[in-house]
């Protein structure tokens, strides 16, 4: 098991030097998308610094294992080209060890009853029984996570068909590249992730559940961290429209739209806070005396 000083573990996949992505967020390879945004809200909340009473001490290891573990693993399986091509790569890796006839090394006693008796279902159903425990304490994420890193290694090992969820078919990579016609590509750069992560996904969470009090005191935090993040002023209009304060959301959104002019949420909702502040308007003015009668 790995120390907490790295955050790394050295079971399981990891002993072959491959990040398990899975075992950190506490699934079974097999999860699709929605799933893993599920957990990974779950999780976000679950190591939040302000959510339960921990020390400093405390906190800081539980906003560590969010930045070193939770948010890189989600980060990658959140975004369908980069799961497929980790899949992909997990699929060589498991072809590669079949055809030589390793065998795992394996030091839980769940992955060791898995690999005498493999069956997928066998393996969703002891992933499911470890993971509840995973983050219950901060001691127990290492251990926990490197003993569902086994199960997931001995899955790869013992399954001839990897019932892998990549998203779109698109999103898996070609294991045969021409090299000579990429040797110029310049790959795509990724997006910088903003310092402010956990504070928007825990903004999206109280969304999720109306909780606009909580969800605009992350954000207010979050533009604090990241001031130029269109993102975080989209949300804080949204926030402050189902505050019913349409004229500050008019202002949030505005300025979402001047950071990103293509900011999904911001252009969604910035004609309904134009509708909603629009002045009335007046009334045709009344001309003339009584009866109609009046100067012209």
């Amino acid at each position: 098991m790995g120390k907490p000083e790295n955050f790394k573990i050295d079971k399981g996949l990891a002993s072959y030097g491959i990040s398990d992505h899975y075992a950190i967020l506490g699934l079974p390879m097999t999860t699709d998308a929605a799933q893993i945004r599920k957990k990974f809200l779950k999780l976000a909340k679950i190591l939040h610094p302000d959510v339960f009473g921990r020390t400093p001490e405390e906190k800081e290891t539980a906003t560590k294992y969010f930045s070193k573990m939770v948010s890189p693993a989600y980060q990658l399986l959140n975004h369908d080209r980069e799961r497929g091509e980790y899949l992909a790569t997990l699929r060589m890796f498991a072809q590669n060890k079949k055809q030589k006839e390793e065998v795992p090394t394996l030091s839980s006693e769940i992955a060791q009853k898995l690999y005498r008796i493999p069956h997928e279902i066998t393996y969703k159903q002891y992933v499911e029984q470890i993971s509840p425990k995973q983050y219950e304490t901060l001691d127990s994420i290492m251990e926990y996570t490197a003993t569902l890193s086994e199960l997931n290694l001995v899955y790869l090992f013992t399954q001839t068909s990897l019932g892998f969820t990549s998203g779109s078919s698109s999103a898996v990579a070609s294991p045969a590249v021409n090299q000579s016609a990429n040797a110029e590509a310049t790959p795509a750069a990724k997006p910088a992730q903003s310092p402010a992560l956990r504070n928007l996904n825990m903004a999206e969470l109280f969304i999720s559940k109306k909780q606009w009090t909580d969800a605009l005191k992350e954000l207010l935090s979050a533009e604090k961290i990241d001031p130029n993040n269109a993102k975080v002023y989209a949300l804080k209009g949204l926030v402050q429209m189902n505050q019913n304060a349409a004229a500050i959301a008019k202002s949030s959104f505005q300025k979402a739209l001047k950071l990103d002019p293509k900011e999904p949420t911001a252009l969604k909702y910035i004609n309904q806070v134009n509708a909603a502040t629009k002045p009335p308007e007046k009334p045709p003015e009344k001309k003339g005396g009584l009866f109609g009668w009046g100067k012209k």
